[in-house]
């Protein structure tokens, strides 16, 4: 009985409750939020992965044929080294044609103890006849690097004297003589035009899916970051990139690809974030219209067993609950009893001061009353100003001390409206349940009222077969 009384009590207070936000509904569509982020994040890293992957593996053929077409091309310095070797310098015009047979080659050269002597061709190579690899300008550490270090040795990218850029290849030469074996004769050169001798690699490949390259090296002279090749009129982004080295013979390279586009330029990335928030809106509206819902039905629930007017248990409802009561009490060997109690010229009231006033002080003595019982207890509206209680677990005493105070809260303090101060008494009437007998107990209640009523109101009587007027004249 007391966990049925909290619950209605509960419910009560929740009567204007169904149109504010459900919590379940929140949560359930921040949880379904968090899901679609998880999916969508989840769908974009996977196709960004994907696309990586294809990325990652066009930068490895990339890098290998950067690789490959500039070490193919500078070892075409072997055959200006055989040539020196086999002293067959008479040839040389007839076999160079046959070297510089790629459009990226420049030139080739021969430098006897490192000074230039011959180019081919030498239209618009005159300048480099008479430079010396061994004296301060661009590429000659390289040249100094092959000489000490016997091998070929790749230079560049630099600028050229003659104009543009190029990177070279330095072999040194040693030949066999009379006087010394291995002798150092010189050094021989191939000149490549950069970064025309790149379209092999073809880079531009990566603009295709979304990305921008930048060729970079660590100058040599200045042991600073330089940027060889980078994509014409493209600015390289900040952010995410892949790297992968490239190795030129001594020279360490890097190609850079970065993209062009962040994952929200692309459309079907928006596409995917806007269908994770509809998922969510409709999750959020969903549980939000079953939250109405069920407040909807719990208020046409209250609605059906409380008064609408004082917000307590109405008649019909009341007579439902305490039959359980009164079963409880019936199997705990405990008594129970109905209290009726009647405002006091209550019609006076209405006709004096207004119906209105007459609402409030029904409001105010219901709210009175309830906060004076025990929480356990059932309180109704009777009927008009007739109110009933239902009380269990006291003797005959406790029922009689309980209700006058009830009484007592009443009428020892006014009730205010404005300018208006009343005075509001009620009279009581106690009847004991037996057998189950819930007609006579309110049959009997209602006379111990009314003879309350005959005393001069304002008190309290518990029925008594010898007390009570067999005569109920109307009383108001």
């Amino acid at each position: 009985m007391k966990k049925q009384k909290k619950k209605q009590i509960e419910k009560h207070h929740d009567l204007q409750s169904f149109k504010g936000i459900s919590t379940k509904a929140v949560i359930s569509s921040l949880i379904s939020l968090a899901f679609c982020a998880f999916i969508v994040s989840a769908t974009i890293i996977d196709r960004t992965n994907v696309h990586n992957l294809r990325v990652e593996q066009q930068i490895y053929e990339k890098t290998h044929k950067i690789s490959e077409t500039i070490t193919k091309l500078l070892y075409k310095t072997e055959a200006l080294a055989a040539l020196i070797i086999l002293d067959s310098m008479e040839n040389f015009d007839i076999i160079a044609p046959t070297i510089v047979d790629d459009p990226s080659i420049r030139n080739i050269l021969l430098a006897p103890d490192g000074i230039v002597t011959t180019v081919y061709p030498l239209a618009g190579n005159e300048g480099v006849i008479g430079l010396n690899f061994f004296s301060d300008g661009a590429g000659n550490k390289e040249a100094i690097m092959a000489r000490d270090l016997g091998d070929l040795v790749m230079g560049g990218p630099f600028n050229l004297i003659q104009g543009g850029r190029a990177i070279v290849g330095r072999l040194p030469v040693y030949i066999d003589t009379p006087e010394e074996e291995h002798k150092f004769w010189g050094l021989v050169s191939v000149t490549l035009d950069f970064p025309k001798v790149l379209e092999y690699a073809e880079l531009e490949v990566f603009t295709s899916f979304g990305y921008t390259y930048e060729l970079w090296r660590i100058d040599p002279d200045t042991n600073e970051r330089q940027i060889i090749d980078t994509c014409e009129g493209t600015s390289q982004p900040r952010g995410g990139y892949l790297e992968k080295p490239i190795n030129i013979l001594n020279a360490d390279w890097f190609l850079r690809i970065s993209p062009i586009r962040r994952w929200y330029s692309f459309p079907e990335n928006i596409v995917l974030i806007i269908i994770g928030l509809c998922i969510s809106i409709i999750v959020f509206l969903v549980m939000q219209n079953n939250f109405q819902l069920k407040n909807m039905q719990h208020v046409f629930e209250l609605m059906a067993i409380t008064d609408p007017l004082t917000g307590i248990f109405n008649r019909r409802h009341f007579f439902e609950i305490s039959r359980i009561g009164i079963e409880k009490a019936r199997r705990l060997n405990e008594n129970c009893y109905y209290i009726m109690m009647d405002i006091d010229r209550f019609k006076l009231i209405n006709d004096t001061y207004g119906h209105q006033i007459g609402d409030k002080v029904l409001m105010d003595v219901s709210a009175r009353i309830k906060a004076d019982i025990r929480p356990y207890d059932l309180f109704a509206r009777y009927g008009g100003e007739e109110f009933v209680i239902f009380a269990t677990g006291i003797t005959k005493n406790e029922a009689m001390d309980m209700t006058e105070r009830l009484r007592l809260s009443l009428c020892n303090r006014k009730f205010t409206y404005n300018d208006l101060s009343l005075v509001v008494s009620a009279s009581f009437g106690i009847a004991c349940i037996e057998n189950n007998n819930i007609d006579k107990a309110i049959k009997q209640s209602d006379e111990a009222l009314y003879t309350a009523k005959r005393n001069g109101r304002n008190c309290v009587i518990f029925y008594e077969e010898a007390l009570v007027n067999t005569e109920t004249p109307e009383i108001t």
